[in-house]
């Protein structure tokens, strides 16, 4: 059976794949984008992000954890608490504007329905 793609013209860049994968998978999970989403505005603690996304510090500190693992999220800390902010601000654009166009689309299926 023939391979579905060209191997030898892949495998420099398999590396790179993989690591995109990563990358996609962070925000397979809803409640990373809506963290992202909450840091786009601006720095915030742990607990102000909690409140945010409406979930616990616990879970919210388990995923700004994998976010900041990516590199996606950096952090500083003053005095007790540790805030939160975006990290590679072009990701999160890019991934903003993946979102934006998947809405868009959402939206406009949803509406196409509606009227037939």
């Amino acid at each position: 059976m023939k391979p579905m793609f060209n191997t030898q013209k892949y495998a420099p860049i398999e590396k790179l794949a993989q690591k995109q994968a990563g990358f996609c998978r962070v925000f397979s999970n809803a409640r990373r984008v809506l963290i992202l989403w909450a840091l786009a505005e601006k720095e915030l603690s742990v607990g102000a992000i909690a409140e945010e996304v409406g979930s616990s510090m616990q879970n919210v500190s388990q995923h700004l954890g994998v976010m900041k693992a990516h590199n996606i999220v950096s952090s500083r800390r003053e005095g007790q608490t540790i805030y939160y902010r975006i990290e590679r601000e072009a990701l999160a654009e890019n991934c903003f504007g993946l979102l934006q166009a998947d809405m868009f689309e959402t939206c406009n299926e949803v509406s196409y329905r509606e009227k037939t």
